[in-house]
């Protein structure tokens, strides 16, 4: 989520003595950042606008660190052989509370970065990689000891140099968010961690490293942008089915990413930490407290010391997942009946892979009625007097008329729908495999205005 008109202005620095792990080489943003492509990171080529929408409206998003530090938009700068280490939690693992959707393990299909640099666009050049752990975190009360050697599980990726955005002419620096499109399978990430919840923030959290590799002689030629302000928004929102936070500066939704900590490491031997390529050698620009962890003098006084990152998925490792999500508000029948959508066994697929149950339950009892889906949500009154609304645009498919079964007089009626199967008897209906499509029930209630009620509002996400 890109903040529209990121002025910033230049904050004070606290700078306490007693903090030798403390840097200053933090920078404000200069003008608005400017939203990027979408680059399928496969290709290295920028997606289609139809695809983009397309990403961003089915994707799952696990992790969200966007919102601006109260104190103003800045960016650190990082040197050409130095590797940034941030860390963060993607809820789910077993024995932890999680938000609707979540898995034990992530398919990782998409990811944002934000960044500033000098470099012109095609030659724009960083590596980011993503692993379960590394054994430790990086908070600023004060740095924590240093983390283990990485993990070999980490997932590594040299970004598309020839279409990365960069600079607008020579010398000038420049701000953007970029996504990236891994495709319908991307990289593997457990949940907390080890697909566990053990309540211990060296086990549960995840951790991302940044490497910018153009050759400045600036501290501030290139840098990340950073996000995240748990003091005056909340942590894990934007994620999963959990509200946005406003940002704090300039009211866009925004995410505060769950379990950041007010620190990060860097690493100065132009290999990431505990790798032992080049041990003793460090970077021109590196700190002089050397490869360990590092802060700003610590939040809310000066700037949160956590970095641009958006993480989606599409389901878990094992498959694409069946992602259901009720909307909408079921009317209330003469026999104070609510309709209520389920996804009841199977996963939609566009493949047609084995049956798919949608059911409508507790409906009027002894009645008829029927399921319709389309593309698209609304919110319109049934009629002036119902409490039903309408909560899927036209144009729909219908079901054949069935009986809701049940009792007369009671709400134990139901219908169901074998969705692949409507499915592979429809031709031109507008969803593809990772498109979403909306279904709700209708069925008579002769006491009701129109004669007639409907449930609530099932969104289904297609599997391939």
């Amino acid at each position: 989520m890109v903040r529209s008109t990121l002025i910033a202005a230049a904050a004070a620095l606290v700078c306490g003595s007693s903090f030798a792990q403390q840097v200053d080489n933090v920078y404000p943003i200069p003008g608005a950042i400017q939203q990027g492509p979408v680059i399928n990171l496969r290709t290295g080529q920028p997606v289609t606008s139809a695809r983009e929408s397309q990403i961003r409206a089915v994707t799952n998003f696990i992790y969200d660190n966007t919102c601006t530090w109260t104190g103003g938009g800045f960016y650190t700068g990082t040197g050409y052989c130095e590797t940034y280490i941030d860390e963060g939690r993607i809820p789910g693992g077993l024995g932890g509370t999680a938000p609707v959707g979540a898995t034990t393990d992530n398919d990782v299909t998409f990811f944002e970065v934000g960044y500033c640099t000098k470099a012109l666009l095609g030659t724009v050049d960083i590596k980011v990689g993503f692993f379960d752990t590394l054994g430790g975190q990086c908070g600023g009360f004060p740095p924590a000891p240093m983390p283990p050697a990485l993990s070999t599980q980490g997932t590594v990726f040299q970004l598309p140099i020839a279409t990365m955005p960069g600079g607008t002419s020579t010398g000038a620096l420049q701000c953007w968010v970029v996504g990236f499109d891994l495709g319908n399978t991307g990289f593997c990430m457990q949940s907390d961690a080890d697909g566990l919840y053990d309540n211990n923030a060296d086990l549960d959290r995840f951790n991302w490293s940044w490497q910018m590799d153009n050759v400045f002689t600036g501290s501030g030629d290139q840098g990340i942008l950073l996000s995240g302000d748990p003091f005056a928004t909340v942590p894990g929102s934007c994620t999963y089915t959990v509200p946005c936070s406003t940002d704090p500066l300039y009211g866009n939704p925004c995410g505060s990413g769950l379990s950041n900590d007010d620190g990060f490491w860097i690493n100065v031997d132009n290999d990431l930490a505990g790798g032992g390529l080049t041990p003793g050698t460090s970077c021109p620009s590196a700190p002089s407290g050397g490869t360990g962890c590092y802060w700003f003098g610590g939040a809310p006084g000066n700037p949160f010391s956590g970095f641009y990152m958006v993480l989606g998925n599409n389901g878990s490792c094992g498959g694409c997942a069946a992602q259901a999500v009720n909307y909408c508000t079921a009317g209330t029948t003469s026999n104070g009946c609510n309709g209520t959508m389920t996804l009841a066994s199977g996963v939609p697929s566009a493949s047609n892979a084995g049956p798919a149950i949608l059911t409508a339950t507790n409906l009027e009892g002894a009645k008829t009625g029927l399921l319709f889906y389309g593309v698209g949500r609304v919110a319109v009154p049934w009629s002036p007097t119902s409490s039903s609304f309408l909560c899927v645009k036209s144009p729909t498919l219908r079901s054949a008329t069935q009986s809701t079964g049940g009792t007369a007089n009671a709400c134990d009626g139901s219908m169901s729908l074998d969705i692949n199967a409507s499915l592979a008897a429809q031709t031109g209906f507008p969803v593809a495999a990772g498109g979403i499509f909306d279904i709700q029930a209708w069925f008579r209630d002769p006491p009701a205005p129109k004669t007639t009620h409907l449930s609530d509002g099932l969104e289904i996400t297609l599997c391939p």
